[in-house]
């Protein structure tokens, strides 16, 4: 009976020595899962910033681009020059509807699923609209817009409105 007694206790002790031992493997497990979501959340923050970085890039770009775009077409079709503007270095927009001027792709990106379009207004001013690629119902934002004019070398001069 005392060695029945005794195989019972060792049994025992052996049974809560494994239950301990998986209790410990179990918290390292949890422990090592919570490090690993803690390090997801980091890489994602970093991913975030990195978009939201990018994004800030592309619109601080778009008056650059927009100057830039303008004063190729302006100088590549006389046609095109003499709609463009009128003789005090406003934007002719009457004209300028008939023209791929009055809406053009400035920026396409398929990986961040945005395009950065260029309309021209009725009062012929240009607004840079932000249009979601991920999803075509989606009504355009308008991010940006801008005063567009002539001066007296030639050169388009492109200011933000606020």
């Amino acid at each position: 009976m005392r060695k029945l007694v005794v195989v019972l206790l060792s049994l025992m002790l052996t049974a809560c020595a494994e239950i301990s031992e998986g209790v410990q493997n179990a918290q390292q497990a949890i422990e090592t899962g919570k490090q690993a979501v803690e390090t997801g959340k980091q890489a994602l923050e970093a991913g975030q910033q990195l978009v939201d970085a990018g994004k800030q890039l592309a619109e601080s770009e778009l008056a650059q681009q927009l100057k830039t775009y303008l004063q190729e077409k302006y100088d590549s079709s006389e046609n095109l020059r003499n709609a463009m503007f009128s003789g005090n270095g406003t934007l002719l927009q009457e004209e300028l509807q008939n023209t791929e001027l009055a809406n053009f792709s400035l920026y396409r990106s398929e990986l961040f699923g945005v395009e950065y379009t260029g309309q021209l207004t009725a009062d012929g001013t240009f607004q840079i609209e932000k249009v979601n690629l991920n999803d075509p119902s989606a009504e355009p934002a308008v991010v940006k817009e801008f005063r567009v004019n002539l001066d007296t070398s030639g050169q388009i001069q492109v200011e933000e409105q606020q």
